[in-house]
């Protein structure tokens, strides 16, 4: 049999897990609704325009060049931001070494926001009039979102 003392902890614990459990849910539906929901720019396309069977294919083959570009310009900020740790760690000043590795990382993100935004040029010029008005409310949306 198990002791008052005993019984009266499994309570409080269960209590206490249990109003974690409420808070997180809450927390998810209220405070954070978006938390762990990632609808990119290419979902938000499909499932607002409708496009036809030849858009749908040009747009599946331009996602997979600039996927490719992505990745590697990806690869290449990584790499650079590598080099840019073991440069500010070597002497914790802004050595030339320094400078020059930030150099590398900005240029690389830049070619990256250029391959961003030439991409969505691309894309809107699959559509027709009427979609590419609203491609251009998804865009927008999308753009108001990363800046809050």
């Amino acid at each position: 049999m198990i002791s008052k003392e005993m019984r009266g902890a499994t309570v409080i614990i269960s209590l206490s897990f249990i109003a974690g459990v409420i808070g997180i849910l809450l927390g998810h539906k209220y405070i954070m609704p978006n938390a762990g929901k990632t609808i990119g720019l290419h979902d938000q396309i499909h499932n607002e325009l409708a496009l036809d069977v030849v858009q749908d294919a040009n747009l599946a083959e331009q996602e997979k060049k600039f996927s490719i570009k992505k990745s590697e310009l990806e690869s290449r900020m990584k790499k650079a931001n590598i080099r840019l740790s073991a440069a500010m760690q070597k002497d914790h000043t802004m050595l030339p070494e320094v400078v020059e590795a930030k150099q590398e990382y900005v240029q690389v993100l830049d070619e990256l926001q250029t391959l961003t935004i030439e991409h969505i040029f691309i894309m809107r010029n699959l559509l027709n009039e009427k979609q590419a008005v609203k491609f251009d409310e998804i865009i927008q949306r999308s753009f108001s979102g990363i800046a809050k």
